[in-house]
C-alpha cells in the first residue's frame, strides 16, 4: 500500500491500523502468505480424529456386547430369548419330556402330565394335563390341551380339548375333539394338539365313543361319520369353514414332533455291532421361536433290521436346549450316560450275535450227528409172570398164555426225520428169550432180532415197537428187570 494511501485496497481498512495487522518489517506478500498457512489445518488433527472415532465405536460396540450377554432388552424379534443358566438347567431335570419354547413358554412332561415353563425354567402352568396327546404350543397367547375332567370325557375315543391362557385358565371351551383314531391327522400320539393362526384353529366338532351296541362297520359309534374338521376363533365360534378339507389341514393341521418316549425317529447314523446287529443314532432339531434349538438325542436299536435302514425300538433319548450363545442343558454326566448306554448295547448286540451263532452252529450238528433218543423199558418177574410195567414211551400189549412178553406202545417216526438203532442194555442180561423190535414196513410187520441185528434205520412215517418176550423161569425168587434202547434221530437230508 502506498504511503499517500488513506485505506487499505484490498481490505478498505484505515491506513491508521494497518501498523497493527501488518508489521512494517513485512511486505504485504508475505502478509498475505503468513494468513494462507496460519489458516491450514495442522497434519496432527485428522489422526486424532481417526482414534477418537475408533474408541466410540469400540465403546457402542462392548455396550451392545454387554447387553446382549447380560440378557439386558433380550430379545429377538420382539420374541423374549432363553439364556441357558445352571439354574435353568437343574430346573430341567425334573420332567421326562420338554417341547420347544414358544411365546416364552414350553411345555413339559412329569409322571404322565403335561405343564409349562417359562425361559426361567419355572413352572408357572402345573403339570396337569392329560398326555393322551402332547399339548399344543403357545401361539397368539393360547395353547391346546386335553381337557377330559368328566368321567364321560374319559370314555371317548377321540378326546376332548380346550385352550388355556398362560395362567393356565380354561377360556375356550366348548365340543372341540381331537380326530377319530384311524384319522389321517391325528392318527397316534406322534402329533401334538393344535395351534392358533392367523386368528383361527382347526378342530373336530363331534365326540366318538368306542362301539358299544348299534353302531358303523368301521368299528367306533355313528357319530364317527359325522366328525368333521372345523375353523374356531378366539373367542370360540365357529370360523368360515373352507370347502377344500386338504387347504384346512395343510393351513391349520397340527405337526410332527419328537415324541421320544412313543415313537422311533429318524437315524442320521448307525453303528454296526456285527452284520445284522447295528445301533441306529438320531438327532432331531426343533427350532424355538426365539432363536433357541431342542434337541432330541434318541439311541435305537437296530437289531432284526439289516443297518442303514429305518426301524427299531428307542432303547435311552435325552433331550436339551442350546441357546443363542451355544450354551447347552446337556449335563456331562448326562452325556456320559448316553455315550455309556451306547457302548453297552453295542456290547450286548455282539454278545447276542455270538449267542446266535453258536446256536446255529448247534443246530448244525444236531441235524449231521442226530439228537439221542432213549426208550426204557422196566417190569418184574416173578415164576413167569410179569408185573409193574414201565415204559417211557407207553406200554403195548401184554402177550397171550405162558407167553408173556414186555412191549412199548407204537411209535410214529416223524415226517423228514430218521431214527437209527444203536445198542441197547438189557439187566439182568438173562432175564429174557428174545430181544426184539417190529416195524411196520410196506404193509408188513417185519422183525428184527436185536440181538443180532447192528446199526439199522427206520424211516419218517414208518411205526415201530419193541418187546422183550418169553422171560426165563425165576422160580419164586423175584427180579427186576430194566432194559434201556439207544436212537439218534437225525434229519433225512444227512
Amino acid at each position: 500500500m502506498s504511503d499517500h494511501a488513506t485505506e487499505c485496497p484490498h481490505c478498505g481498512c484505515p491506513s491508521e491500523f494497518q501498523g497493527e495487522i501488518h508489521p512494517a518489517d513485512n511486505s504485504s506478500t508475505q502478509s498475505k502468505k503468513t494468513v494462507s498457512e496460519q489458516s491450514q489445518p495442522s497434519p496432527k488433527k485428522p489422526r486424532k480424529v481417526l482414534w477418537i472415532s475408533i474408541a466410540a465405536i469400540l465403546v457402542v460396540a462392548l455396550s451392545l456386547g454387554v447387553v446382549l450377554f447380560f440378557g439386558w432388552g433380550k430379545t429377538l424379534g420382539g420374541t423374549q430369548t432363553l439364556k441357558i443358566t445352571p439354574e435353568f438347567t437343574q430346573a430341567l431335570q425334573r420332567y421326562d419330556q420338554i417341547d420347544a419354547f414358544s411365546e416364552g413358554m414350553a411345555a413339559v412332561r412329569r409322571d404322565g402330565k403335561w405343564g409349562y415353563i417359562n425361559l426361567q425354567g419355572e413352572e408357572v402352568i402345573p403339570c396337569q394335563f392329560s398326555d393322551a396327546f402332547p399339548p399344543g404350543q403357545f401361539s397368539e397367547g393360547l395353547a391346546c390341551v386335553v381337557d377330559d375332567g368328566s368321567e364321560k370325557d374319559k370314555k371317548l375315543w377321540n378326546k376332548r380339548v380346550g385352550f388355556i391362557n398362560k395362567k393356565g385358565e380354561f377360556v375356550i371351551t366348548g365340543d372341540y375333539f381331537t380326530e377319530a383314531p384311524a384319522g389321517a391327522v391325528w392318527e397316534d400320539e406322534s402329533h401334538k394338539l393344535p395351534s392358533f393362526k392367523d386368528g383361527k384353529c382347526a378342530v373336530w366338532n363331534t365326540a366318538v365313543f368306542s362301539l358299544e351296541g348299534e353302531g358303523t362297520e368301521s368299528g367306533w359309534s355313528k357319530e364317527y361319520e359325522s366328525n368333521k374338521i372345523v375353523l374356531i376363533d378366539s373367542k370360540g365360534k365357529i370360523s368360515q369353514a373352507h370347502d377344500s378339507l386338504a387347504y384346512q389341514l395343510a393351513n391349520y393341521h397340527p405337526y410332527v414332533i419328537p415324541t421320544p418316549y412313543k415313537d422311533v425317529l429318524t437315524p442320521i447314523e448307525t453303528k454296526v455291532a456285527f452284520d445284522d446287529y447295528a445301533v441306529n443314532i438320531a438327532r432331531d432339531t426343533v427350532e424355538c421361536d426365539n432363536g433357541a434349538k431342542l434337541v432330541t438325542w434318541q439311541i435305537i436299536d437296530a437289531n432284526s433290521y439289516p443297518y442303514g435302514m429305518y426301524g427299531g425300538t428307542y432303547e435311552k433319548t435325552c433331550q436339551y436346549y442350546i441357546d443363542l450363545h451355544g450354551n447347552t442343558t446337556l449335563t456331562p454326566e448326562l452325556e456320559k450316560s448316553m455315550e455309556q448306554h451306547l457302548n453297552e448295547l453295542m456290547t450286548t448286540l455282539l454278545n447276542e450275535h455270538n449267542e446266535q451263532v453258536r446256536r446255529e452252529e448247534e443246530e448244525e450238528r444236531k441235524r449231521r450227528e442226530g439228537t439221542p433218543v432213549t426208550i426204557t423199558l422196566s417190569a418184574e418177574l416173578d415164576d413167569h409172570r410179569i408185573s409193574n410195567r414201565s415204559s417211557s414211551v407207553g406200554l403195548g400189549g401184554s402177550g397171550v398164555g405162558s407167553l408173556d412178553r414186555l412191549a412199548t406202545s407204537t411209535i410214529i417216526v416223524p415226517e423228514n426225520q430218521v431214527y437209527v438203532f444203536k445198542r441197547y442194555e438189557v439187566s439182568p442180561k438173562d432175564g429174557w428169550q428174545y430181544t426184539v423190535l417190529h416195524i411196520a414196513r410196506n404193509g408188513y410187520w417185519n422183525t428184527v432180532n436185536l440181538k443180532t441185528s447192528g446199526e439199522f434205520s427206520i424211516y419218517g412215517g414208518e411205526k415201530f415197537y419193541i418187546a422183550l418176550e418169553n422171560p426165563w423161569g425165576y422160580g419164586r425168587q423175584k427180579v427186576s428187570v430194566n432194559a434201556t434202547f439207544y436212537f439218534t434221530e437225525k434229519n433225512s437230508e444227512y
